[in-house]
């Protein structure tokens, strides 16, 4: 009788065990894979950095708002603090398009990583326009066509917090663009990257209702 009972202790003991590592895989299974994106619909996302340009080093301003992470527009403010040099600020805006994040999610595609995921689905299509106030001249006085890529790394594994953020490109000047030979000033043309910090705060707005 004793060996009996110490067999179903036993038995019980696996059962107890199995019924835990099930119940585990089966909350991972169900866990938010988008690691907090659809909590809301909106995400704001105000930061600060450093441009590393062609035309020198600037202190940098950024403001992005995004629908379920998936696409949005941004503005940014550049401002060299001497008015004497070229250009003395900048502001660029525009449009940015985040096509991996609904495709990983809704294929399951995740790494096991929250911050692997959200690094790749943090890539980011840049498009828009830029206005530059160069020496002795108004602001706007110079004005093009910007194009970019964006990465921004979570410090917090979470798609609110912070995070640290890359956004790379070129700005062309409508004056370079209708140069036939393409060849005008190098001021009329630049390289940037601009690195910086980032919070990303979700909160449902309703946009589609």
């Amino acid at each position: 009788m004793s060996a009996l009972r110490a067999r179903a202790r036993r038995l019980t003991a696996v059962a107890v065990v199995l019924g835990l590592a099930g119940a585990s895989r089966v909350a991972h299974a169900g866990g938010d894979t988008s690691y907090g994106r659809v909590e809301g619909d909106l995400e704001l996302a105000p930061g600060a950095g450093v441009t590393v340009a062609s035309y020198g080093v600037r202190p940098t301003l950024d403001l992005r708002a995004r629908y379920l992470s998936m696409a949005g527009v941004f503005v940014t403010y550049e401002d060299s603090l001497q008015r004497a040099a070229d250009p003395a600020r900048q502001v660029a805006t525009g449009v940015e398009l985040r096509p991996l994040f609904v495709v990983r999610w809704l294929q399951g595609l995740e790494s096991g990583s929250p911050t692997l995921d959200l690094l790749v689905d943090s890539f980011g299509l840049e498009l828009g326009a830029f206005f530059a106030q160069p020496p002795a001249a108004g602001f706007g006085a110079r004005m093009g066509v910007q194009a970019s890529l964006g990465l921004e790394l979570p410090l917090f594994a979470h798609a609110e917090g912070l995070f640290l953020t890359a956004h790379g490109g070129v700005r062309l000047s409508d004056r370079w663009v209708s140069e036939a030979s393409f060849a005008g000033p190098e001021r009329e043309r630049a390289a940037f990257l601009t690195l910086g910090l980032a919070w990303h705060e979700i909160a449902f707005a309703g946009i589609l209702r």
